[in-house]
């Protein structure tokens, strides 16, 4: 299939994920050549000046990659979303998390996450279930500053956490997957 990246965000640089995302501040448009470690700018196409819909987005693919390999994934049927409604649990088509579906229940499965406006900020959020730090259950997060539990305590920022399992995990009871990069993949038909 003719993927194309419009957007790749680097763990640790110090840059906020979903600002560079929605509105391509801090960003680079020259896109890495591959994904090995660095702790340059997010990368954003400048495909996304455009409108989204004028892209004709039929599939979105976002993937995590550590170490230059592809660790999770999750694609989203496009056709129809804007900027940030790709990213809804109704759009998924596929993905590496066998409990990760479009019929499953989340508390929070978007791009804003949660965001409580003090000490918190998770990003590109799909979370399961809160009951206390430690019964916080989720597949994926981007952790954007340090914030109420242990898992928001990460040596640098942004962070990108995922479970290395096949499921959902609890994110306070064992190590979850720290990736390298995250990508935002389009496919038009037209590649």
């Amino acid at each position: 299939m003719g993927w194309k990246m419009v957007f790749r965000g680097t763990s640790g640089n110090g840059q906020d994920t979903l600002k560079a995302w929605t509105t391509g501040v801090a960003t680079s448009d020259t896109k890495p050549y591959d994904m090995k470690r660095s702790y340059t700018s997010h990368y954003r196409d400048s495909l996304l000046t455009t409108h989204w819909t004028a892209l004709g987005v039929k599939l979105v693919k976002f993937a995590l990659y550590k170490q230059s390999k592809e660790v999770g994934y999750i694609v989203f049927n496009g056709t129809g979303s804007d900027l940030t409604s790709w990213f809804d649990r109704t759009r998924v088509e596929d993905s590496s998390w066998s409990d990760l579906t479009a019929t499953n229940a989340y508390n929070f499965f978007s791009i804003q996450g949660h965001d409580n406006g003090l000490h918190l900020e998770r990003t590109f959020f799909i979370n399961q279930q809160y009951g206390g730090c430690d019964a916080d259950k989720g597949n994926v997060v981007v952790v954007e500053h340090d914030g109420d539990c242990n898992w928001d305590h990460q040596p640098r920022y942004p962070q990108f956490l995922y479970s290395d399992m096949n499921s959902a995990d609890f994110w306070n009871r064992r190590q979850f997957g720290r990736d390298d990069f995250l990508a935002i993949f389009i496919y038009t038909g037209s590649q």
